[in-house]
């Protein structure tokens, strides 16, 4: 009987620690959850900064049941590698910049469309407003949700001789993403464009199979673009986003307790991201002064107005002139 009793506290005892350890300070129930997230964004590039604090945030409010696997670069794929095995579920989260638009929903791609947005603000307002509805077709069409966006700065031009006007662009070998809004806008601009995969850029500058490259600040920085191209162009021409991606393919299988954690991580770790981003230019700009690259402004009215009779035949063949007339009515062209 006395043993008994003995047996009975301890079982008693052992249920209320478990019960205490279970209810304390984050989420220890359920199964142990490890997702990989599938970048194409480099170590330490502010995107990368974001997946880490969103790692931490995942862990310590899990107590350590929510494992992230970051894979950065490109290693698990392209963007578009990306967002495909992100539709198919396998790979829970990726970090990809908006390519799938350009592929998928060609009629509605007009978030990248050269100096239609003049600030971050225009950024936003797409963003919050009609870029809303591409998100939600995505999500239904493909089973991808965008967890959010992040502004990556604006894209900018390099070269390895000055580019002042349109007129000196001229011939210029320029490696550009196989993207027909780009390419026809940098044909118009009087450049040769050269689809050159993005892994082989810095190969591509250094050895003269072209002459320039066009990107935000932060990955001309992180990817040392620097090395092999001398001038800085500011263009500004496209303002660029970063988007982080969930799988409900796999979001379906991750109990509630676990969802709540990483909705309000990733929304912090975004966040984030931004918050390093709103002032980033002038800084990235700044590094790449010190590392020997020579600014030059340019005249963007100019681009601008050698641009638009493009612009406007694109707008007549390929987009949805509704949603195209909202994103014109939004930024008050």
């Amino acid at each position: 009987m006395k043993k008994t009793l003995i047996v009975s506290l301890c079982l008693l005892l052992a249920a209320g620690v478990f019960s205490a350890f279970a209810g304390g300070g984050g989420d220890s129930g359920g199964k142990k959850i490890t997702a990989n997230i599938a970048s194409t964004f480099p170590p330490d590039s502010p995107q990368d900064k974001g997946m880490n604090h969103f790692k931490k945030l995942a862990a310590e409010r899990s107590n350590g049941r929510i494992e992230i696997r970051i894979h950065p670069a490109g290693t698990m794929g392209d963007e578009i590698q990306t967002f495909e095995i992100v539709s198919q579920g396998s790979v829970e989260y990726g970090a990809i910049a908006a390519s799938h638009i350009s592929l998928h929903y060609p009629r509605y791609y007009v978030n990248e469309v050269p100096y239609f947005m003049s600030n971050q603000n225009d950024f936003w307002n797409f963003w919050n407003g009609p870029g809303k509805e591409l998100m939600a077709m995505v999500e239904k069409d493909w089973n991808v949700r965008t967890d959010g966006i992040i502004f990556r700065g604006t894209r900018l031009l390099t070269a390895n001789r000055p580019i002042r006007n349109v007129a000196e662009l001229k011939g210029l070998k320029l490696r550009l993403p196989p993207l027909k809004l780009m390419t026809d806008s940098w044909t118009a601009l009087g450049a040769i464009p050269t689809p050159i995969a993005f892994s082989e850029v810095y190969m591509a500058l250094q050895t003269g199979v072209v002459e320039a490259q066009e990107n935000p600040a932060e990955t001309i920085l992180a990817y040392k673009f620097y090395e092999a191209q001398k001038y800085l162009i500011l263009t500004e021409h496209i303002h660029s986003p970063a988007s982080m991606i969930t799988s409900l393919l796999w979001w379906k299988t991750v109990d509630s307790g676990a969802q709540g954690i990483l909705s309000k991580a990733m929304t912090e770790a975004v966040a984030f991201a931004n918050e390093i981003t709103k002032n980033g230019d002038a800084e990235f700009i700044k590094q790449l002064q010190k590392l020997g690259m020579e600014v030059i402004q340019v005249d963007k009215a100019e681009f601008r107005k050698t641009l638009q009779p493009t612009i406007d035949r694109i707008a007549r063949e390929q987009w949805d002139p509704v949603f195209y007339g909202k994103v014109k009515a939004l930024f008050g062209l």
